[in-house]
């Protein structure tokens, strides 16, 4: 009977730990610095800065950090980034080869998946852009793998808890008619 508490003990701890790592954040998110206030147009380089976050809040210095850029025939382009300024804050230089609607990422490293930035509109070169709107920029959805692990996490959980309580009363049962 003492050994099964123990195994039933460790199990719940083990199933509460792996589901508190489900249910923490996403890991690392990304900053945008203020784009020019005129917008972003094609045929100019533009210094674009940025701060990764772990967890939303602290800095993170990642060893690999760059823009990747796709437009949409799905023509990739990088730009490498710099450390500038505080911790965890870079600078890409990036260049847009034409006007029209590109989506882009930020690579956080090689710990942390890429960050969507989204899709963002790209105005013609600045002499032919005066009669044009401003850039917008929509966020990327969420990646629906990282909302589906708490859920699972969740029913292993449960199904853990179920089992344990089967081999508990299992267990009283055989210790009952003995």
């Amino acid at each position: 009977m003492r050994r099964i508490n123990v195994i039933a003990i460790g199990m719940l701890l083990t199933l509460g730990a792996l589901a508190g790592s489900a249910f923490a954040k996403e890991g690392a998110v990304t900053k945008l610095d203020a784009l020019p206030p005129g917008g972003l147009h094609a045929g100019q380089m533009i210094p674009v800065g940025f701060t990764i976050l772990m967890d939303g809040v602290e800095p993170y210095k990642a060893d690999v950090a760059e823009i990747v850029v796709r437009n949409g025939t799905g023509k990739v382009l990088s730009y490498p980034a710099t450390p500038q300024g505080p911790a965890g804050h870079y600078v890409a230089n990036v260049y847009f080869p034409a006007a029209g609607t590109y989506t882009w990422q930020v690579t956080q490293g090689t710990f942390f998946a890429p960050y969507d930035l989204g899709t963002i509109a790209v105005l013609a070169p600045a002499a032919a852009a005066e009669t044009q709107t401003a850039p917008t920029n929509t966020p990327a959805t969420n990646d629906p793998i990282s909302q589906v692990i708490p859920f699972l996490a969740g029913l292993i959980a449960l199904g853990g808890t179920l089992r344990l309580a089967q081999l508990l009363r299992s267990q009283r049962r055989v210790s009952a008619t003995a």
